[in-house]
This record gives structure tokens, C-alpha cells and sequence, in this order.
């Protein structure tokens, strides 16, 4: 899931959807992964976004503050996905478990699971048009999953699709009392246009959150951070971004969320008028990885 400088729109499309241990998993037939999964039993999410992407901008915001209204309860139910039947879902333990408790272990509930676990695998590969259909089927048939609300909620994310992201996000987190995927949740926020005290609660909540994944933690200051400038306080947003690279410290110098985090502190300097903390920020990328989307012609272009 790059184009070079986004505004302070969404930019490079976001990385995938991630097992713990981010790699893509080798696929065939459907997409269900060829790793195993179910190895994984720590409790964590099956995995979100991350990587090279800039939170959507004031002027996308504006454009998406239109939610679609919610299908009524009459709406037709989504249509059972074409599963192949010789192959096995490749999903953590701990999410077999939880749909053999709700759902029995019984052939339906082997069936959300193998759509749950394609779903997964290809929003991996960015195939949202192949994740979406088996997800929203697997969250019709097992809303009470949440590792299903999950994905599903994750998938239209990536779709764009925020007002729909944002309910199967939020209904995730009161099934789990999880705040790990808050950064796609401030994200979604942001893009319906809704308040920056809703977007700003909901990303310090991950941010502040010193058991979640690193790179969701950057992610959520880079949308705090950026929710804040959209405001008008470009100040208060370069300020969260110093705040997090301080409390981060050196864990990951090289990590791609820490680069996110630089090159978006140094689109908020130049906003801010500030060419030397730009040319600072920049710096920093470019001894990790002088291709770094656009950070050369962006120095090019600082004044002085």
C-alpha cells in the first residue's frame, strides 16, 4: 500500500497490512500465505499499515467530511466469498480459538476463518479488491470477531472508505480495549473532517501507549502532528514531533517509522518557515537512505 512530496495528504500508498514479524508471505491459490501463521500466539493484531505514509490533508479532509449514511439493518447481506476448499487458513492461534468460541468448530466457522486468513493475506499483497469481499462476508457472519473487525476495518482504510474504516476500528478496540490501530482511527478522524480534539485524543492515546508496536506509535504522532498544523498551529505540531523522537530515543535509528517521522518534522519546518531545522531534518534521512522519496530535490529547494 510514493509519490514525491505530498502536500500533507496521504502521499506513498500505505504498507500493507502485517502478521507480527512484517514480512510478506509467499502466496498461492487465493492468497492464503504460505507461512504459518498460527506459530503466533503471543495476542497481538494480525498487523496494520505502516511505512511511508503522510495522514491525509486539510483539503482531502474537507473533500471526505461527507460520510456515507450507515446501511440500514435490511440492507443484503454480502454474498459468500468463492473459497477453495483445499486449503487451510493460516491464522494465529489465539484468533482460531476465539471464532472456535464464538462461532463452534464446525464447518461455517472453518470457512471464517479461511476468509478471514485470504483477506489478510492479500490486503499483504495490496489487493484490497480481493480482501474486501471475504472480510465484509467474514464480519457479517462473525461481527463478534475482532480480529475480523480488524482486518475488515483495516482493509477499508486502505480503500479510502473512512466512515466504514472508522466504525469496524472503533468497534475492534471496545471488543479488545486494544489501542493499536488508534493511529488509522486519528487518521480516519481526520479525513471525515471531524474535531482536532478527537483526532488529537485518539492519537496521543497510541502514542503514549508504551507497550504498543513502535511503528504505530509514529505513526500516531505523525497524525497528531499534522492534525495540529492542518489547525493552524504548525508550532504545537512540530513540537509533538520533537516530543516523540525524544521519548523513541535511538531504539531504531535506521527504522522507516523514524524516517516518516523526520521527513514529516521537516514538512512542517518549511511550513513553519524554518529552512535550517528542514535541512536538519532532511540531513538525517539521507545518511539512512539518500533515496528516500524526494529529500534531495526538497533540500535543493530549501532557501539559503
Amino acid at each position: 500500500m510514493p509519490e514525491a512530496q505530498p502536500p500533507a495528504g496521504r502521499g506513498r500508498d500505505p504498507k500493507p497490512f502485517r502478521a507480527p514479524g512484517g514480512k510478506r508471505p509467499d502466496r498461492g491459490g487465493h492468497g492464503a500465505p504460505r507461512r504459518e501463521r498460527d506459530e503466533a500466539d503471543d495476542g497481538r493484531s494480525l498487523g496494520a499499515p505502516t511505512g511511508p505514509r503522510v495522514p491525509v490533508g486539510l483539503e482531502r479532509a474537507r473533500s471526505k467530511a461527507g460520510a456515507p449514511p450507515r446501511p440500514g439493518r435490511d440492507a443484503a447481506a454480502p454474498p459468500r466469498p468463492d473459497l477453495p476448499q483445499d486449503e487451510e487458513p493460516h491464522l494465529p492461534k489465539h484468533i482460531r480459538r476465539d471464532i472456535d468460541r464464538v462461532i463452534g468448530k464446525n464447518r461455517r466457522g472453518a470457512d471464517i476463518a479461511l476468509a478471514l486468513s485470504i483477506g489478510a493475506a492479500a490486503i499483504d499483497e495490496d489487493r484490497v479488491d480481493v480482501a474486501l469481499p471475504m472480510l465484509a462476508w467474514a464480519k457479517h457472519e462473525a461481527p463478534r470477531i475482532a480480529a475480523v473487525r480488524e482486518a475488515f476495518g483495516v482493509a477499508l482504510y486502505l480503500d479510502e472508505q473512512f466512515a466504514a474504516a472508522l466504525s469496524e476500528l472503533q468497534a475492534y478496540k471496545r471488543l479488545t480495549g486494544r489501542v493499536d490501530q488508534n493511529h488509522l482511527i486519528a487518521d480516519s478522524l481526520r479525513a471525515l473532517g471531524r474535531a482536532v480534539d478527537r483526532v488529537v485524543d485518539s492519537a496521543a492515546e497510541l502514542v503514549n501507549a508504551d507497550d504498543a508496536p513502535e511503528d504505530r506509535r509514529a505513526e500516531a504522532a505523525i497524525v497528531w502532528a499534522s492534525a495540529l498544523a492542518d489547525a493552524g498551529d504548525v508550532g504545537a505540531g512540530r513540537a509533538v514531533l520533537r516530543n516523540y523522537v525524544a521519548r523513541a530515543g535511538d531504539g531504531d535509528p535506521d527504522g522507516e517509522h523514524l524516517l516518516r517521522v523526520h521527513y514529516v518534522a521537516a514538512e512542517l519546518a518549511v511550513r513553519d518557515g524554518d529552512a535550517e531545522a528542514a535541512r536538519e531534518q532532511f540531513a538525517r534521512i539521507l545518511a539512512v537512505d539518500p533515496d528516500y522519496l524526494d529529500v534531495e530535490e526538497r533540500v535543493t529547494a530549501l532557501p539559503g
